[in-house]
């Protein structure tokens, strides 16, 4: 009889096939969907899987939750301001909880979740180049759900997980740069030209021609940039 692929064969042919995608924000949504759901899958016992991050306004935030349970107990960790999940990603270390009723940490979130039917739960910090993005966690309604291969397992998927976020993070940093660089050359150019313009029709020098310019920058109160726009706009409506 044929043994069936092992979880580190599914973490191997999951990654190999999520390290081609080409880094944008709606294929890293998809990554890390892939990620969570294969999560909950290869971690036995989970009732879903999920990854904590923040968002565009700098929340906290679940991403890519498998299960409505899931985010309601993330929601509760944001609201408390406590929880595993939001230890690993401050302490970056992973965090387990077998259920039993002596467990002494996060004394408000633990009786909210155990209410929700969380009884045991797991978490790994999502980490890339000695920088922290987020956590990524498991619960379970049963006891006892999870053990150090569990452990093991989700720290590699919160890696895996930290490379996606980490690195379209960096190419939208990398876009606006560009943007930002541009502008600035649009403006000079603009400018440029302006400049052109008011040496052809004051007959003066490039400098007294930028200075002209300035000074009606600053008589009028309005950007260099509109200024030189106006004069090249000038000459198109003649």
């Amino acid at each position: 009889m044929t043994a069936g692929p092992t979880p580190a064969d599914e973490l191997a042919a999951v990654f190999a096939h999520l390290s081609g995608i080409l880094l944008t924000e709606a294929t890293v949504k998809s990554a890390l969907e892939t990620l969570t759901s294969l999560t909950a899958n290869t971690i036995g016992n989970s009732i879903g899987a999920g990854i904590s991050l923040l968002s565009a306004d700098g929340k906290r935030t679940s991403s890519a939750a498998t299960d409505p349970l899931v985010e309601r107990l993330d929601d509760l960790q944001y609201d408390l301001d406590q929880g595993p999940c939001l230890s690993s990603w401050r302490e970056l270390a992973a965090f387990r909880s077998d259920g039993r009723e002596d467990e002494g940490r996060w004394p408000a979130w633990v009786p909210r979740a155990r209410e929700l039917g969380m009884r045991s739960f797991l978490s790994a910090p999502l980490i890339h180049a000695d920088k922290a993005y987020g956590a990524m966690k498991v619960y379970s309604t049963q006891l006892d759900a999870f053990d150090e291969q569990d452990e093991d397992l989700l720290r590699r998927f919160g890696e895996q997980a930290a490379i996606f976020v980490g690195n379209v993070q960096t190419v939208e940093a990398a876009t606006r740069v560009s943007d930002s660089l541009k502008e600035t050359l649009r403006i000079r150019d603009v400018v440029a030209t302006a400049r052109g313009i008011v040496m052809a029709r004051r007959q003066v020098s490039s400098e007294d021609a930028l200075r002209e310019l300035m000074a009606d920058s600053h008589r009028t109160r309005r950007s260099l940039r509109d200024v030189a726009e106006s004069v090249v706009d000038s000459v198109t409506d003649e």
